[in-house]
């Protein structure tokens, strides 16, 4: 039962971060993908936006969200640190987890990015729309240091090197 009910918090979880990395890259509201995150994640998110409204492009409510879900994920999977009155451990794994989660969908952005520009380059899809708005906030600013040799862009690469390098330094719990 715990592990259902932490399969479907995690996912939710990763639903929210989309829609908060989407809100936060300006991604557009009218792409069918985008309009669905925000359907499924509107009667958590609009009840909390009374309290923390939105900023610019910052989604405060998704976001804090998102470290509730990952915190008391934690705390189903060991609710030894519950009894133990230990609650800054779950706390501190579950912003990390949330940091991991991040990454993983900026990774997984950028690597459908990087195959969508080989097998279909010109066409239009929603999907590769949203991972281009994704991706782009964290590929642009290696553009600029890192530009394209012969014909040939390496940010990708070097945005995927620094991801991995992050998520490979986060402290994980034991399973």
């Amino acid at each position: 039962m715990i592990v259902v009910l932490v399969m479907v918090l995690r996912a939710f979880g990763l639903l929210c971060v989309l829609r908060f990395l989407l809100q936060l890259s300006g991604a557009n509201v009218y792409n069918p993908i985008v309009s669905a995150f925000a359907k499924i994640t509107n009667p958590v998110l609009q009840p909390l936006r009374r309290f923390l409204p939105k900023h610019r492009l910052i989604d405060f409510s998704s976001g804090v969200v998102v470290l509730i879900i990952h915190v008391v994920v934690v705390l189903l999977s060991y609710p030894s640190f519950a009894r133990a009155a230990l609650i800054h451990i779950p706390i501190i794994f579950g912003v990390l987890s949330a940091i991991n989660v991040v990454c993983v969908v900026y990774i997984v952005g950028i690597i459908l990015t990087v195959i969508m520009s080989w097998v279909a380059p010109n066409v239009y899809s929603p999907a590769t729309e949203i991972a281009h708005v994704l991706t782009e906030p964290i590929l642009r600013p290696i553009r600029k240091v890192l530009p394209a040799m012969a014909g040939f862009d390496f940010s990708p690469m070097l945005a995927l090197l620094g991801l991995f390098m992050i998520v490979s330094m986060l402290p994980r719990l034991p399973t």
